[in-house]
């Protein structure tokens, strides 16, 4: 009878999870010439390391080929990052396509260009692609605790398979999407690309400006809350300091490769994944195997190192507030058992200001051969993504 009294406490309320993933991988794009392979593999090879280290099998969602659509992409992310609290653990994985669109401000201008993902059903429209203004909000007002980490396995430049070569993880955009992006040069008698504005000057031209608004400076760059920073730096600080505030709340981002790079698959036998995650997977297995941990950064940097010995032509990279970047990895543990080392936060808040957190970049991944991106189902080998 004593018991009964406590197990009724809460009764009809779902218990709050402090762990949640959500895995999404594309290989079966349904334009032929899109295809990947290694994603789908990705997936389930991230799921297994998840679960290893303590992830709840019925706390990861997974989304995969023809069901990856914009919609349920957008309905798991709410899932993944409602009701998120302090020190909850959230991991958001995509394995695919990225791009990059030219997008129209209200005046009917194109002013910036967005980072997105590409959902089975994309159609070089906003309405039919994953990017940042479609979910930051679900994201910035996180606590500064909450440990969110969003790891890509794309890249946002496109490439052109080559007969029997790699193809990479990135579209290129037709060409009545690519013209938004070209002006005609009269002097030289050339298309040329079209400079845009900077969609906010002063955290363009800071030191870490590129990891959040691209080289151009124009581009809403996935995870980095873009459309929330109007004000220019010293008057974000100024308002944001009166208001004992830390600007929006940022996600931990592990990323292929750079901006400008292209991401691709490795072929694990007759088996395909990416090759960042391949390599990602590799050396947190091999820190937890000798007892240890490493740090987001650490990881980062042996993932660079590896990509380059084995000659990838990408790099790494990881963006989010710079006192979570140092903290450790917190997956490298035994299911069950304790961690290797206390993790400290994970994901993070904070502002990207004149110096935003966001240095980090790093190299590394096991690999066989440099292709592009593909997955476990065997199909086609070497292929990119972006």
């Amino acid at each position: 009878r004593g018991a009964a009294p406590a197990a009724r406490v809460g009764a009809g309320r779902p218990p709050r999870v402090e762990r949640r993933a959500l895995l999404v991988g594309i290989d079966a794009y349904p334009d032929a010439a899109n295809r990947l392979a290694g994603c789908v593999n990705d997936v389930f090879l991230v799921s297994s390391l998840l679960q290893e280290c303590g992830f709840a099998a019925e706390d990861i969602r997974v989304v995969l080929d023809e069901r990856a659509t914009t919609r349920v992409i957008l309905d798991r992310l709410d899932w993944l990052l409602h009701d998120a609290d302090a020190d909850d653990q959230r991991v958001f994985f995509y394995s695919g396509h990225g791009a990059q669109l030219p997008t129209y401000a209200p005046s009917e201008i194109v002013d910036h260009k967005d980072e997105c993902l590409v959902p089975y059903d994309f159609d070089w429209t906003p309405e039919h692609a994953v990017t940042d203004d479609q979910f930051f909000d679900l994201y910035s007002q996180l606590p500064y605790s909450t440990r969110f980490v969003a790891m890509f396995d794309c890249c946002h430049s496109g490439g052109l398979a080559r007969d029997g070569g790699a193809r990479v993880r990135g579209l290129t955009p037709p060409d009545d999407i690519r013209h938004r992006d070209l002006r005609w040069n009269a002097r030289e008698g050339m298309w040329v690309e079209r400079a845009l504005p900077p969609v906010n000057r002063s955290l363009a031209e800071s030191e870490d400006g590129a990891a959040y608004l691209g080289a151009s400076g124009a581009s809403r760059r996935l995870g980095r809350a873009a459309v929330l920073r109007r004000l220019e730096n010293d008057e974000y600080n100024r308002v944001t300091k009166a208001l004992g505030h830390r600007g929006p709340y940022l996600p931990l981002i592990l990323e292929a490769c750079r901006e400008k790079e292209l991401a691709s698959e490795y072929r694990h036998g007759v088996t395909s994944y990416g090759a960042f995650t391949f390599s990602l997977a590799s050396i947190l297995r091999a820190a937890r195997a000798r007892g240890a941990n490493l740090t987001f950064e650490e990881l980062i940097a042996e993932a660079q190192a590896k990509l380059m010995r084995l000659r990838y032509d990408q790099t790494p990279q990881l963006v989010g507030p710079e006192e979570v970047r140092k903290t450790l990895v917190p997956w490298t543990r035994v299911a069950g058992g304790p961690p290797a080392a206390e993790s400290g936060v994970a994901g993070g808040g904070g502002r990207p200001p004149a110096s935003p957190a966001g240095r980090s970049r790093a190299r590394g991944a096991g690999r066989a051969s440099p292709r592009s991106r593909r997955g476990p189902r065997g199909r086609r080998a070497g292929r990119g993504r972006s």
